[in-house]
């Protein structure tokens, strides 16, 4: 489960996250929120409004092809042992 999916807004702007966004032609925000929905994973994302709503969830129509997941994976390697989770 995916509690803050995009790391309280900072995961929108992450400099290795917005070159691959923009090549797929859509926000960084809307890239990982699908990258998550690909795994199967639970996301529960912040929408202040209706639009913002309606806007997560185009994340559901986002198609991530093996090549554009390979590199969302290299960028964002999973850790290596156990580390605590941070507080938010």
């Amino acid at each position: 489960m995916a509690y803050s999916p995009l790391d309280e807004g900072r995961l929108a702007k992450h400099p290795r996250l917005k070159p691959l966004a923009a090549r797929a032609g859509t926000t960084a925000a809307k890239l990982a929120l699908a990258w998550l929905l690909a795994q199967k994973v639970v996301v529960i994302a912040k929408a202040a409004d209706a639009a913002h709503v309606e806007d997560n969830r185009s994340a559901l129509d986002a198609a991530l092809g093996a090549q554009l997941q390979a590199q969302i994976e290299h960028a964002f390697p999973p850790p290596t042992g156990p580390a605590a989770l941070r507080m938010i």
